[in-house]
């Protein structure tokens, strides 16, 4: 059950004509998680049905690879795709396996998506859902297509306009690894955009 603060926080990122009994039932049934910088929110295995928002801090989903290797694949905020879920289904003819990890110290609210009445009756929540959902999967395809249809320094030069705070705020080995180059070629990259920049 959310302290009375938690809730409120919760309560101000959705829509204002949510309905009451959604109110109750998250109020309820919603957890508030403190992750320490590097702990794992959840990972491929996790046999859950919850969605999770972020209220302070950041994650970075991996994929692990074969040989266990961590590699970056997307960045989440509070303020840039706060809500994470579970979007992947395991597959049998999959190589790789994935998890979530706090970039930093992250609060993070669990939603208990067993609560099932009050999410099929509450039309408002569902098309409020919806809408992070297209926003997310819209955003990631055109970083993904940026990625894979521009030069790395071109690339580099787009996300960095569009997506400053990717480079405040997360590891130059993250965001080396989620553009499959060495941090040590992306520094020197930087070092090169930014002599351009000035006068």
């Amino acid at each position: 059950m959310l302290e009375q603060v938690q809730y409120e926080r919760f309560i101000s990122l959705m829509p204002k004509d949510i309905s009451i009994s959604f109110k109750e039932a998250v109020k309820e049934k919603a957890r508030f998680i403190v992750l320490k910088k590097g702990e794992t929110l959840f990972d491929e295995h996790s046999k859950n049905n919850k969605a999770y928002y972020i209220l302070k801090g950041s994650c970075v989903r991996y994929i692990i690879t074969p040989s266990g290797d961590e590699k970056a694949i997307f960045f989440h905020t509070e303020d840039f795709l706060p809500i994470i879920g579970n979007v992947y289904v395991r597959s049998q003819n999959s190589s790789v396996s994935y998890l979530i990890k706090a970039n930093e110290n992250t609060e993070v609210l669990e939603i208990d998506l067993s609560i099932q009445e009050p999410i099929k009756t509450d039309t408002v929540y569902i098309q409020f859902a919806m809408q992070n959902a297209l926003s997310f999967f819209s955003i990631q395809n055109q970083i993904q297509n940026h990625l894979i249809g521009l030069s790395k320094e071109d690339f580099s030069r787009w996300l960095m306009k569009e997506y400053s705070f990717i480079f405040q705020r997360f590891h130059s080995k993250d965001i080396a690894s989620f553009m499959g180059v060495t941090p040590t070629w992306l520094s020197l990259l930087k070092r090169k955009l930014a002599k351009k920049q000035s006068p």
